[in-house]
């Protein structure tokens, strides 16, 4: 008896509806999300929100983030399905520097002991092409090397 398997249909339903334009975030980003909130009589509005990313879960059209952020002293999370259409964006503001896959303990702290550590990225200075000296012959090239402490000359000597 052949058995029908529907993964194949749901992973292809699945694909299409995944957004293409999704930053990468991950554990420890503070991110503002664009959240599509539904008022009164079908109005809708978008409201940035900024928080932490504390948890991933999931993969493919079912990943899922913990968006946690404090107002007014309370904490609140969201989790957010990344392929829902009430999620229009995220705008990624800092990297928090973690060694930790979920962020849990995050919710005990409070203030400043709740911040994450920033990760600086050090970029390599660019020069500019118009700029940039042009290959010259390598013993113009090579820089003066101070004598080595054995070949240094006393100072009587010179004298």
């Amino acid at each position: 008896m052949d058995q029908f398997s529907y993964a194949p249909l749901v992973d292809a339903i699945g694909k299409e509806m995944m957004k293409k334009d999704i930053p990468k975030v991950k554990v420890g980003d503070t991110v503002k999300a664009n959240v599509a909130v539904v008022e009164g009589k079908g109005k809708t509005r978008t409201q940035k929100l900024e928080g932490t990313i504390i948890a991933e879960h999931g993969a493919g059209i079912n990943k899922t983030v913990t968006f946690r952020r404090v107002f007014q002293g309370i904490g609140i999370e969201l989790i957010m399905p990344l392929h829902s259409p009430a999620l229009q964006g995220f705008e990624h503001v800092r990297t928090g520097r973690v060694r930790r896959a979920k962020l849990y303990f995050l919710r005990s702290r409070v203030g400043k002991a709740a911040k994450l550590k920033e990760v600086i990225v050090k970029r390599a200075a660019k020069v500019p092409k118009a700029a940039a000296p042009k290959a010259a012959a390598p013993e113009a090239a090579a820089p003066e090397v101070a004598p080595a402490a054995s070949e240094a000359v006393p100072a009587e000597q010179k004298a």
